[in-house]
């Protein structure tokens, strides 16, 4: 098979990542999609940096012996901690690997005129520091505010992404951000939040809100053009598939509020050490012991 051919692998500790798979479908609505929810592990969120990159060696190793023509990491939490190893295998197997901090900085430093911009994530992403760090580097004046907020991630996985209760903890986690002055741009920074842009914005309205799943979508396909991949306009129409290593029944009855249909076909998988080994980066920037 031809490299333009194959699908373009994409990968989360859950569903989260959905948002991303359904901005890549708009984005290149002739590319064949391969998802993989690692729900057995779910959430990364709260993981240690060594165990987020041990589950997403083992998941992109995965998609990778299935055949695929890139990776997307859709999870902030797996890009801040496991990204420069799975970049380094890449690079090894001749894979391009584009995670969702970069795009979203990016997009967000296109944006701010104030240089002062929020980012809201998991636990994990805020702790791991990586947006403030891409910020900081490409913009050393800009002034950065995170603000870590967990339970959005439980309000959209429960579909309440509006009324009382998503309003409650929206102006509960983003009140703060009233009082530092001079935001006018906020990275969404986690897979989850796309979900509840509407109750974020009514909370913050003056500020624009960056949606990474888009731009990573955009990053992807500008990625696969330098590297000559991307599918020809052939006619063809792309084909989404999905892997999970756990409760599948959930994963299609919550991930069809990301999509607004039902994610099929699903197939329920194992991980093995073999996958592991199979997209292994090299000695030097592995991180951690499997």
């Amino acid at each position: 098979m031809d490299r333009t051919d194959l699908p373009i692998g994409i990968f989360d500790s859950g569903i989260g990542g959905l948002t991303v798979l359904d901005a890549m479908a708009r984005r290149l609505p002739n590319e064949d999609l391969l998802y993989l929810g690692d729900t057995a592990r779910v959430p990364y969120g709260t993981r240690a940096a060594d165990t987020v990159r041990a589950y997403a060696q083992r998941v992109a190793g995965h998609l990778v012996r299935r055949g695929v023509k890139a990776l997307i990491v859709a999870c902030n939490t797996a890009t801040t901690w496991a990204l420069e190893p799975l970049q380094a295998a890449g690079e090894a197997h001749g894979i391009p690997v584009i995670g969702v901090i970069a795009p979203g900085v990016a997009k967000a430093l296109a944006l701010t005129r104030t240089g002062s911009v929020a980012v809201i994530g998991t636990q994990g992403t805020i702790d791991g520091g990586r947006y403030t760090a891409g910020l900081v580097a490409a913009r050393p004046d800009i002034r950065v505010h995170e603000l870590p907020c967990p339970l959005f991630v439980s309000l959209a996985e429960e579909g309440w992404v509006d009324g009382e209760i998503a309003q409650l903890v929206a102006e509960r986690y983003l009140a703060p951000l009233r009082t530092v002055g001079e935001i006018d741009t906020l990275i969404l920074g986690c897979t989850h939040y796309p979900l509840l842009s509407a109750v974020i914005a009514q909370t913050l309205p003056q500020v624009q809100l960056v949606d990474s799943a888009t731009a990573t979508a955009d990053a992807a396909a500008e990625a696969l053009a330098r590297a000559g991949r991307l599918r020809p306009d052939d006619g063809h129409r792309g084909r989404t598939s999905f892997l999970v290593t756990d409760n599948l029944h959930r994963f299609t009855e919550v991930g069809t509020r990301f999509l607004s249909q039902s994610p099929e076909p699903v197939e329920l998988i194992n991980l093995t050490d073999e996958d592991a080994r199979a997209f292994a980066p090299p000695a030097s920037v592995q991180g951690v012991a499997l």
